[in-house]
């Protein structure tokens, strides 16, 4: 029970079709107030071609998966939920091929995601912050975790990880982290992610994050976080 979508170069339908496909098509004008096809276009407006696959999970629920393109090579895929009526959406995985990183296209991905969400009336943003890079990545990019419980249990696997290369530390260095690893506070995350001291060939924030696992939301009410994303995603300078 999908609809499936096709956009070419320039953004031009390429193919269609699937069983949902009018559903969809309707969900689309209720809630991004525009059809399935412009939808698609939003999405795939910075790249030159998309394979998308969407599915109404309920009757206000939407997933999309999708492969984007560029010159004809794949270049990356994405999976999100989106539930208007909560005003939420949910970023199940954002994965570029290896020759695609550091090439600007994940902050393309999420300027064509923000447009969307926003149309649909999105305020919240949540995920998994997980894999290799996925934990530090999604600190430094606004996120922050979602509840006080949260923060509490990513602080302890943090707490570990700093535990284990302590020696390597400055003591001022090492009582400033630890104080931040014991707030209550989940803004200290943001804290952890900036810190800039150098150990292991990269930076403290850095090594205590890679590799980590926790959940996060992003409030767009919260404009201090909002600014850190949009200056991430190159929407503001």
């Amino acid at each position: 029970m999908t609809a499936f979508i096709g956009i070419g170069s320039r953004g031009g339908l390429r193919s269609f079709g699937g069983t949902q496909f009018a559903q969809v098509n309707r969900w689309c004008t209720t809630w991004f107030k525009r059809d399935l096809i412009h939808f698609s276009q939003a999405l795939t407006i910075r790249f030159n071609g998309a394979n998308m696959v969407l599915r109404l999970i309920s009757e206000d629920r939407l997933l999309v998966r999708m492969q984007i393109f560029q010159a004809g090579t794949r270049i990356a895929s994405i999976a999100f939920r989106i539930d208007p009526q909560q005003q939420r959406a949910f970023l199940s995985w954002t994965v570029l091929t290896p020759a695609t990183q550091r090439t600007g296209a994940f902050k393309h991905i999420l300027q064509n995601l923000l447009l969307v969400l926003r149309d649909c009336g999105i305020t919240r943003i949540s995920l998994v912050a997980s894999l290799t890079h996925g934990g530090y990545v999604w600190a430094i990019y606004g996120f922050l975790p979602e509840t006080a419980g949260q923060w509490a249990r990513l602080a302890g696997v943090l707490r570990r990880k700093l535990l284990a290369i302590a020696s390597e530390l400055k003591p001022s260095e090492l009582d400033a982290v630890q104080k931040l690893l014991a707030s209550p506070d989940r803004l200290a995350l943001r804290a952890i992610a900036g810190s800039a001291i150098p150990v292991r060939d990269t930076t403290l924030g850095k090594h205590l994050l890679m590799g980590t696992e926790w959940k996060g939301e992003l409030d767009f009410s919260d404009g201090p976080s909002v600014l850190i994303y949009l200056k991430r995603i190159g929407v503001v300078p």
